[in-house]
């Protein structure tokens, strides 16, 4: 099953709009850029948008989910990938909170044996 790795961030108040637009077009083209130690893409997937619910607590306006096959491409680009790191450091200091949340996908059907 898929791993999801989400990330939840509101920008600081002087961060300009052309700014904030310029890194979020960014974090959606990682999937290109970002690469294994043989060179591999390996980001399956990268969705993103602002945040809407009626219900939210106004913590954070945008969301991103990026997609792994597994766990240890997941760590991959936490802790190794240059572009990943490098993207991170530069837009961390532009967001006011940043939440990360990881997952693997299930559908919750286990076995008899699990239940």
């Amino acid at each position: 099953m898929p791993i999801l790795h989400i990330v939840l961030f509101t920008f600081k108040p002087d961060i300009s709009t052309t700014a904030q637009q310029k890194i979020l077009q960014e974090f959606l083209t990682l999937p290109q850029k970002c690469k294994d130690s043989s060179q591999n893409t390996y980001i399956k997937s990268i969705r993103g948008g602002v945040e809407c619910s009626p219900i939210s607590s106004n913590e954070y306006t945008h969301v991103f989910i990026v997609e792994f096959d597994s766990l240890p491409q997941r760590e991959y680009y936490k802790t190794v990938d240059p572009v990943h790191l490098d993207f991170a450091e530069r837009i961390m200091p532009m967001v006011n909170f940043a939440r990360i949340s990881v997952f693997e996908e299930s559908n919750f059907r286990g076995s008899e044996e699990d239940v």
